[in-house]
């Protein structure tokens, strides 16, 4: 591919930029140092033709190559030397973000852009020396661009408006939903100091979070104040980045929440009287690492050297060359590394291209977005966390709550109402101090989260409950305390159980103060685990109006 190039630039006299030059592998940089030697031996000899691989070429000798490279980091070659000193080098300095920001401003139709734009770069100068490091932060020049367009956008669509709240809009709604639950009172109060008395007025979504709330409800899920916060916040970064990463260990509800999203955005679009005008949202969802990177980009057949097109380029020129005004979004679910994301910066910088190996180029259209949903970004490049925006989803603050209400609906179906009352307040009497135990005094030999530990539990409850018609309120209580042990306990090392189990135990005597015995809890001692052993040690049987029996006792003789 590269000696078509090169051959093509020889014959035409264009110039050539190759863009992340040392991101191909070494020994293929070898040979194009040999390739571009011959052309520039070429043009020193002033020849009118020159061969070149076997091929008589005629010279034009007003070619050029240059490139751009990063420093070394995943994913990128060091040059050899026999291809370094075929170059000059020119080293980038850092630009003025402040006369960026204020030209950039001053064309958008801002009269205070100097003012604005020192306190765009000002946010980020203490973004950075006061908020904690983390993989998915930037706060670099794309950063800095982002809120100027974001700007721009809302000077278009509120020419009246004071040109700070504009400002201070753009830079909370570009940053916001990336920063940890810790972070956001630093940031808040550091765009309270350099926009002081400048108050933000609600962003007018009423609409689509109506709209979001039913469609959440058809999943059965919760729509939590800071959920629809979330939602809204991925909503907005699609309107200012093509490239989008939600980012969030499991169980944060990131694939539901951009889900619901297009479901609501479907709707509001069917909407004719709707004051946001929107688009029916279709999307395809990759798993990048459970294929190879010739699956995914395509390949080159090694016998034939005939092109076979891969998942993303199929999807991406099919999005591409639609003429249907829905929003088309490519989902790439699973872990982001250098080795597979690097091939698409030019998608997601401003060139908004992809770049196959056939030599094919496929231009972004404007109805797309490329939307990634890693658990983290330890392993991604700075060239690629900066090109993103960044959504950013903390299991802990969504809580284990909402899992429980969304469990009632099919928990009332299961058992009677009065026994189903019963099982809640039991819930939600042992399961908060057993997660503090859990998380203060014990040990895992796996980590895992509240929400972890509360869903499987629901599911061992499901599990048990399964098949029964009628249940004793005894049973009932006594398999839940079994589930309890087993879906939230499971995973402690053996100190941990033997602390666990006499926690447990004090907890349902009634011994912890703070977390009294409810009235509606009468098992009695002889109803509970038994003395002997841990309570890892039984299992309740139901035959024999009931008993704890050892596991031992289960197995067939």
């Amino acid at each position: 591919a590269m000696g078509k190039f090169f051959k093509g630039l020889a014959q035409s006299g264009a110039w050539a930029c190759f863009d992340e030059f040392n991101r191909i592998e070494l020994e293929v940089l070898s040979v194009i140092a040999q390739q571009i030697h011959t052309i520039q031996m070429a043009i020193s000899m002033k020849v009118e033709r020159f061969m070149f691989e076997g091929t008589e070429l005629k010279l034009n000798p007003t070619c050029n190559i240059f490139i751009t490279m990063n420093p070394g980091y995943a994913g990128r070659q060091e040059l050899p030397d026999n291809l370094k000193v075929l170059f000059r080098t020119v080293a980038m300095m850092v630009p003025d973000y402040g006369m960026i920001g204020e030209i950039t401003l001053y064309s958008y139709g801002f009269m205070d852009a100097r003012s604005l734009a020192e306190k765009i770069v000002h946010t980020y100068k203490l973004c950075s020396e006061q908020l904690s490091s983390q993989s998915h932060y930037d706060y670099g020049m794309r950063a800095v661009k982002t809120v100027l367009t974001a700007a721009g956008n809302l000077k278009l669509k509120y020419t009246q408006q004071n040109e700070a709240i504009l400002v201070l809009r753009a830079i909370v709604d570009v940053n916001l939903p990336k920063f940890l639950a810790q972070d956001v009172p630093l940031f808040k109060g550091i765009y309270s100091d350099l926009f002081p008395g400048v108050e933000l007025p609600n962003p007018d979504r009423d609409e689509l979070i109506e709209l979001l709330k039913v469609n959440l409800e058809k999943r059965n899920l919760q729509a939590t104040e800071w959920y629809v916060d979330k939602v809204i916040q991925i909503y907005e970064m699609i309107l200012v980045r093509h490239g989008l990463m939600i980012v969030g260990e499991t169980l944060g509800g990131k694939t539901h929440a951009y889900q619901a999203l297009a479901d609501a955005l479907g709707d509001l679009s069917a909407k004719r009287k709707a004051v946001i005008k929107e688009f029916k949202t279709i999307f395809r969802i990759i798993n990048p690492k459970a294929i190879t990177m010739g699956l995914l980009y395509g390949s080159f057949d090694s016998i034939s050297h005939e092109w076979s097109d891969g998942i993303l380029a199929n999807t991406f020129r099919e999005y591409a060359q639609s003429y249907s005004l829905d929003r088309k979004w490519i989902i790439f679910d699973g872990p982001v590394d250098a080795v597979w994301i690097e091939n698409m910066n030019t998608v997601l910088d401003d060139n908004k291209k992809l770049c196959l190996m056939s030599g094919e180029i496929i231009i972004m259209s404007n109805k797309m977005n490329m939307i990634f949903e890693p658990a983290d970004l330890d392993q991604a490049s700075p060239a690629t966390v900066s090109r993103c925006g960044m959504i950013y989803m903390e299991p802990s603050q969504l809580g284990w709550q909402p899992i429980l209400d969304s469990y009632k609906k099919d928990l009332k179906q299961r058992i009677l109402v009065e026994q189903f009352e019963l099982v809640i307040e039991l819930i939600e009497w042992i399961t908060p101090p057993t997660f503090g135990f859990i998380r203060n005094n014990c040990r895992t030999f796996v980590d895992t989260s509240d929400l972890h530990m509360f869903l499987s539990f629901t599911r061992m409850l499901s599990t048990m409950l399964e098949g029964e018609t009628q249940v004793s309120t005894v049973w009932l209580q006594c398999v839940l305390l079994f589930c309890m042990v087993w879906g939230f306990a499971s995973t402690l090392v053996s100190d941990s159980r033997k602390e666990f189990d006499v926690f447990f135990r004090k907890l349902l005597d009634g011994k912890i103060e703070e977390f009294p015995k409810p009235k509606a809890f009468k098992l009695t001692k002889q109803q509970l685990f038994p003395d002997r052993g841990t309570i890892y040690e039984w299992i309740y049987d139901k035959r024999n109006n009931g008993s704890w029996i050892s596991w031992m006792d289960t197995s067939p003789p």
